[in-house]
């Protein structure tokens, strides 16, 4: 297929992909010749055929223009609502029940689209980035994934996921508080700019608190949305005690905060993002929540493919290391891997021992070993594949690309 002016080339590397995945264009062989129908399935041969006859790179376009393909005037709507009651509290230091109102209305609009065009209507999160208004995509890109995830996790009636939605919309509003030079500042902020950029939930329950519209709900979104699953939050509030809303949008606002560009580093891909994620199991966030994020919204947001390959290292909860031989495929983080050291503790500090004989595990089954990370640090990386080609261990999966993401 030629790629004309108004498509976008999306690349998809087999060795992310489970067995049984579809997607939702034709996939193409790097030489432009259509390899799969729209939605026809993946199956494990069709995979290992088209890797012997192809490589592990393939392609998929997308159609026109997607902004007008998946009702772009739904967000643009939210966007340009978003910027008059952000500036607006600029100017008045208030959030009014007349904005309250219309809030509700684009929450609407927007949990809406997503039931109609889910994917579609996710792909706007990956474009719709300006570093100079970046409040204002982020109000929106924060409400659009906390829409999906809690319509996903079925524990919500539909009048109590719009509750949670506003309040994911309107979560960073006290931010508008802050000075320009702190939000935007490149280098690390100071003591007291830390403890001010802290005020943010706060100030947000502040400005809507006092409006009679408001539901509890959106209330306790905005003031516990940066609490944690290790109690070190902003408040230190804990964990156990919280509604789940917060929660959900916290890991929400985290994803697109990582693959947003910021003045003090570079944007994450959804790759990195969610690598991210996982490793902040039952540290920022319980192990559930991280499965839901990554099982319901990942591969979506990662065009169809997993976060991590085979051949990439992980941790586990045991202090275990092992290498992926299998990408999970029900729940993504129970791939099957193959256990070949462990951290272990002295007073000289942390030293990894590897195993005469690796253990191949499936975190599926296995109900002791859980998946606490993928390994990222070139370094450590590095040292554990020197280490394993000393021992001839594992050869197979010494040469997997397992490059850092930082």
């Amino acid at each position: 297929m030629a790629e004309s002016r108004n498509t976008q080339k999306v690349s998809i590397d087999l060795d992310y992909i489970t067995a049984d995945t579809s997607f939702v264009y034709p996939l193409y062989s790097p030489d432009g010749k259509k390899l799969l129908e729209e939605r026809e399935v993946l199956s494990a041969g069709k995979i290992k055929n088209i890797r012997e006859l192809y490589g592990s790179k393939l392609y998929y376009y997308l159609p026109g223009d997607r902004r007008t393909m998946v009702s772009g005037q739904i967000y643009h709507k939210a966007w340009n609502h978003t910027k008059k009651v952000l500036d607006g509290i600029l100017t008045t230091e208030k959030f009014t029940s007349d904005a309250y109102k219309r809030t509700e209305e684009i929450i609407n609009d927007i949990i809406e689209e997503l039931k109609a065009k889910e994917m579609a209507v996710l792909t706007l999160i990956k474009d719709m980035r300006s570093f100079d208004e970046y409040l204002y995509n982020h109000s929106i890109n924060v409400g659009m994934l906390t829409a999906l995830l809690a319509q996903k996790k079925r524990i919500y009636k539909e009048s109590e996921i719009k509750k949670v939605v506003i309040g994911a919309y309107l979560s960073d509003v006290g931010k508008m508080k802050l000075e320009k030079e702190v939000f935007n500042k490149p280098d690390k902020l100071s003591e007291n700019e830390l403890i001010r950029m802290r005020l943010h939930p706060q100030d947000g329950y502040n400005m809507l608190k006092g409006i009679r519209e408001v539901d509890p709900v959106v209330l306790q979104t905005i003031l516990f949305h940066h609490e944690r699953f290790d109690d070190e939050g902003y408040y230190g509030l804990p964990y156990e005690t919280l509604p789940s809303s917060p929660k959900i949008v916290s890991i929400c606002d985290m994803y697109d905060a990582l693959t947003s560009p910021r003045p003090f580093r570079k944007a994450y891909t959804a790759s990195g993002a969610l690598k991210i994620i996982t490793s902040t199991i039952d540290k920022k966030y319980d192990r559930q929540l991280v499965s839901d994020f990554v099982n319901m919204a990942g591969s979506v947001l990662n065009n169809s493919q997993s976060f991590y390959r085979k051949g990439d290292f992980c941790q586990l909860n045991t202090g275990e290391i092992s290498v992926i031989s299998e990408i999970g495929s029900w729940d993504i983080l129970k791939p099957k891997v193959i256990v070949f050291a462990r951290f272990e503790n002295s007073q000289n500090g942390s030293s990894l021992r590897f195993f005469n004989n690796p253990i191949e595990v499936d975190l599926s089954k296995d109900m002791n070993r859980k998946m606490d990370g993928i390994l990222m640090h070139p370094k450590i990386i590095e040292a554990i594949k020197m280490k394993l080609k000393d021992k001839k261990m594992l050869l197979d999966y010494l040469y997997s690309s397992n490059s850092s993401e930082f």
